[in-house]
């Protein structure tokens, strides 16, 4: 009989990619930034924003929110090769989602119920989809982090012996 439970390294890598955009966010984005703002004082240390890192930066999230948590979810959840195809699928869905969101900043933002004001992170959604800005290279870093997820979780699969 196969065990399908937790997977450690698939949760371990994915962790370490959410790691990796959170310390991204503090070095590359403004002080004012969401999250940033809860962890730099905004006179303390600006943000440093070297050529690679704009090259980059503005995509990376994405690429990153798509890859971590489709690889964290794929890590606890029991499941294989179609699970993780629609692990993957979900949260390339919900990206593009928020992505369209951006484009449609004030029609999205008119959706959000009132009580969110006050809830921590759900209390930015308005200025998240006001102030973004929509990019095809969003979407394209998404679909790279859904297939690179995929490729992870399928190369990481683990049979234990109960």
């Amino acid at each position: 009989m196969h065990d399908l439970g937790t997977n450690k390294t698939q949760v371990l890598i994915g962790c370490v990619a959410l790691f990796g955009g959170f310390l991204f966010y503090l070095i590359n984005r403004p002080p004012d930034t969401y999250f940033v703002s809860f962890i730099r004082a905004p006179d303390l240390s600006p943000y440093w924003d070297p050529s690679f890192f704009r090259a980059i930066g503005e995509a990376l999230p994405s690429f990153l929110h798509v890859f971590a948590f489709s690889l964290i979810i794929g890590g606890l959840l029991p499941c294989r090769k179609t699970g993780y195809l629609i692990i993957c699928c979900a949260w390339l869905f919900t990206n593009v989602l928020f992505e369209l969101g951006q484009r449609h900043g004030i029609a999205a933002s008119q959706i959000i119920p009132p009580w969110f004001e006050g809830v921590f992170i759900l209390e930015n959604m308005q200025n998240y989809f006001l102030k973004g800005t929509f990019d095809l290279f969003d979407l394209l870093a998404s679909l790279v982090g859904a297939a690179a997820a995929y490729c992870i979780l399928t190369m990481t699969i683990q049979d234990r012996r109960e």
